[in-house]
């Protein structure tokens, strides 16, 4: 699903890039990626009982969404000594949130937004807990649990500033890792993904809304 992702973001620039302007080719890039890695879905589930995937989203589910607000607060607030440790002239944004800092135009700040609250969770949820967490299962639940989350954070190395690696990677990944443990162990406890995504829907939301933030007012409360 990763790798379908990243042809269906080639394919869709490469069907842009000559004719389109960069914002274009920015928004057909992100189409492309979830098409491509849905549309892989979809060929390794036709044959499946949906059953498997756990693909069910339920009311009480909402109230996950606050749960994802208060973690991304406290694994900010745990990591932030080792973010100063590391970085005392400030952290680098990772692409993501880079992205949304240095949006040209509100279409591509809600495009961004929506991706990143809505349809990224869930083709995240699908994939490694969907898919890799319960292909692993048999082997062990703790098993499953940690070998699924590792994969999960080091998938979003390339997202990480590559003139800073290691010092990034020290600094975001782990955060990742707890994550992404806490959607495992959510998935195999209720045996669907529906809580796991809204938990991953406001992780999320509230560093989309920080990265919107005007720099002045953010420097303003620091």
């Amino acid at each position: 699903m990763w790798l379908g992702g990243q042809l269906g973001a080639l394919l869709a620039a490469s069907m842009v890039i000559g004719g389109g302007d960069a914002e274009g080719t920015f928004l057909a890039t992100i189409v492309g990626h979830y098409v491509g890695a849905l549309g892989v879905f979809w060929l390794l589930a036709r044959n499946k009982d949906s059953n498997a995937i756990g693909f069910v989203i339920r009311g009480g589910d909402f109230a996950f969404l606050a749960l994802g607000l208060v973690l991304q607060m406290a694994v900010a607030l745990l990591f932030l000594p080792i973010s100063e440790l590391l970085f005392p002239d400030g952290r680098p944004q990772q692409e993501v949130a880079e992205s949304l800092a240095n949006a040209e135009t509100t279409l591509v700040q809600i495009v961004l937004v929506f991706a990143y609250v809505v349809v990224g969770p869930a083709v995240e949820e699908l994939t490694y807990r969907g898919v890799l967490l319960r292909a692993l299962e048999p082997r062990g639940k703790w098993f499953a649990i940690i070998v699924s989350s590792t994969v999960f954070a080091a998938i979003h190395l390339p997202g990480i500033d590559p003139s800073d690696l290691w010092r990034s990677a020290l600094l975001y990944i782990p955060p990742f890792l707890i994550l992404g443990m806490l959607l495992a162990w959510l998935t195999l406890r209720n045996g669907r993904l529906g809580p796991a995504i809204f938990l991953h829907s406001g992780f999320n939301l509230l560093a989309a809304f920080v990265f919107l933030l005007p720099p002045e007012l953010i420097e303003q409360v620091s």
